[in-house]
């Protein structure tokens, strides 16, 4: 397994597009806003030519866009431009150069949605870390659906994250008073589409997070009855995120998390909710591939504990990879 190198700042940044086909005129906007954050920016890879689906273009071309940038050594840091649909059609194509990815310098990537596809072939075909975070065109819609700042990446690699506000779901989760594993999965549609396919993870110490835009409830407790019924499904631990709409009446909050809360108290793993990532005001990031603690919190000399607990993940330097 390649590391990140330990010198690198972390400013030489690539757009790509591999899903659904995106505006141009906005590009000069984004590219302004990154740049602005001290990233050197390359649009080489943000390429389209709109399919008869509406994707930047064919699969084979979008692979061979997303393969190329990958293997591209004068980049860091490959920001996905926006989500949508098609990522998942290109992990053939990737599985067919697994050996030249293996034998390069691990890349950052970035973005979260249908990026989900190709974050779980890079953790876990190639064993790459990445971050699940805002895609590059988010930050057009700041102080309205968006409101997460921009991350740094280099300060994600070097300080490691820390959330002390997640909230255990059900009796195993408030029990346990530390738990950790290697962090997996992203998008609810994404990670279920691999389900009994050879892109399926390894669920064995992993803790996976879950959220998802656009489902119904009824739809959401269907998911969930899957992941019951699922074979070998020997997660450590499940973290969900947002699952309601971006602009939730209390009704459909409370309603989302109480489909959650079902699923919880029949599943035998520990499950913990962090509504703050996911297709939301806020989406805050995590490192995949990386490992993960749950801490439960302490709150007084008397060592009485919090009803939530800190979600941890160390530096990236630091980490025995």
């Amino acid at each position: 397994m390649n590391t990140p190198a330990t010198n690198r700042q972390y400013k030489n940044l690539a757009l790509i597009a591999c899903s659904t086909q995106f505006e141009p005129s906005q590009v000069p906007q984004v590219t302004a806003i990154l740049a602005q954050h001290g990233y050197q920016v390359s649009c080489h890879y943000l390429q389209q030519n709109i399919s008869d689906f509406g994707y930047v273009d064919t699969d084979q071309a979008r692979a061979h866009n997303l393969i190329q940038a990958l293997l591209d050594p004068t980049i860091d840091v490959l920001w996905f431009y926006r989500g949508g649909g098609g990522a998942l059609n290109l992990l053939p194509y990737l599985h067919r150069y697994k050996q030249q990815l293996l034998a390069i310098p691990e890349k950052v990537i970035v973005g979260f949605s249908d990026v989900t596809a190709i974050h779980g072939f890079l953790n876990n075909e190639l064993g790459w870390r990445s971050i699940h975070g805002v895609n590059a065109n988010n930050h057009l819609e700041m102080e309205t659906a968006n409101q997460q700042p921009l991350p740094d990446i280099s300060a994600l690699i070097t300080d490691g994250i820390e959330y002390n506000n997640v909230l255990p779901l059900n009796v195993l989760a408030q029990q346990t008073a530390s738990i950790s594993g290697t962090l997996i999965g992203g998008n609810h549609t994404l990670v279920a589409a691999t389900f009994g396919t050879h892109y399926q993870p390894e669920f064995k110490d992993k803790v996976l997070i879950l959220e998802d835009i656009g489902v119904t409830f009824r739809q959401l407790d269907r998911y969930l009855q899957q992941l019951l019924f699922l074979k070998d499904f020997n997660v450590t631990a499940i973290i969900f995120g947002q699952y309601y709409s971006t602009e939730p009446t209390d009704q459909e909050r409370i309603m989302y998390k109480a489909v959650l809360q079902r699923f919880a108290e029949q599943y035998d793993k520990p499950v913990y909710y962090f509504p703050f990532f996911g297709h939301g005001k806020y989406n805050q990031p995590f490192i995949l591939g990386e490992n993960i603690t749950l801490q439960r919190n302490i709150i007084s000399v008397e060592l009485d504990a919090s009803e939530y607990v800190t979600l941890r993940q160390t530096p990236l330097n630091n980490a025995d990879h």
